[in-house]
């Protein structure tokens, strides 16, 4: 690869071993190229993150035996030496293609509404749908400075990215698909249902988790000041609970329902409900929410 970054040169020296671990286990191999490939891809854009928060080795390799179908190994790195590398082998051509097959997926994933129409109907329908679709929501990377998802001034801050989403009005945390980050579903007050992934990628849903419908019963929150007023609390997919305070008012006070414009709100994660971890604060005004 051409361009020098720490993604680019881990890459570089990986591939190799990446692709012939898995045909080391029977992948055909431009089956293990292309899981490699979309592994990766999925990766760039957190990648400055993950290597700082995880063992990168242990982690991509996992994600790279999902996506080719073999039985999980948790723990095992990615296999070291198994191949030599060879310049006419490179990944540059298997990340053009899964970028392709991640386009193709997500169009495939926009047209199932005129689905089952005649071939003429379908053409004509399809170019007038796609024609009226407004952009897709605004994507920037920007690592979470706080525990959990959350959603402020009409964006929802996830852990790599923040996705501009306006009118959300409820919102959870999802991890059905056995991801290693959560992506989110929301209702929006018009009533359609999207999922978030990790990356930004918002689509429709027809079937959602019944947690976005309920209203979850935290334990008390332990060891807050006697200025420090609960707000929501949310679980966490570990175990334990992450809680919104606001040290801006005082209990009983007559805007205790309602968050405080101008006060400081934090965020304390209690992986159980008796110890709990210093408070993070919320880096923005106006008003916060965790789901």
């Amino acid at each position: 690869m051409t361009e020098r970054t720490d993604f680019a040169t881990y890459v570089d020296a990986r591939w190799p071993d990446l692709v012939g671990g898995l045909e080391d286990e029977g992948v055909p191999g431009d089956r293990a190229r292309l899981a490699v490939a979309e592994a990766l891809l999925a990766a760039r854009r957190s990648w400055q993150r993950r290597v700082r928060d995880e063992q990168v080795d242990v982690t991509l390799w996992a994600e790279v035996r999902e996506r080719a179908g073999l039985p999980a190994r948790p723990g095992d790195p990615v296999p070291h030496a198994v191949r030599p590398r060879d310049p006419r082998d490179g990944p540059e051509e298997w990340l053009e293609r899964a970028a392709e097959v991640r386009a193709a997926r997500r169009r495939r994933g926009a047209g199932r509404a005129v689905a089952g129409l005649a071939v003429v109907a379908v053409l004509a329908a399809a170019w007038a749908w796609w024609a009226a679709q407004p952009e897709p929501p605004a994507v920037r990377a920007e690592a979470n400075r706080l525990p959990v998802a959350w959603y402020a001034e009409g964006q929802l801050h996830l852990e790599d990215v923040v996705v501009e989403l306006p009118d959300v009005e409820v919102f959870v945390a999802d991890f059905t698909d056995g991801a290693s980050r959560a992506a989110v579903v929301a209702r929006l007050r018009s009533g359609d249902v999207v999922r978030v992934d990790a990356e930004g990628e918002v689509e429709p849903i027809d079937e959602w988790p019944a947690a976005l419908d309920a209203v979850p019963v935290a334990p008390p929150v332990r060891g807050i000041g006697p200025y420090d007023v609960w707000v929501e609390s949310v679980p966490l997919a570990g175990g334990g609970w992450a809680h919104l305070v606001d040290s801006a008012r005082r209990a009983g006070s007559e805007d205790t329902l309602r968050q405080s414009e101008t006060g400081r709100r934090a965020v304390v994660v209690c992986p159980t409900e008796w110890t709990c971890q210093a408070p993070a604060t919320v880096p923005v005004g106006g008003t916060v929410r965790l789901r």
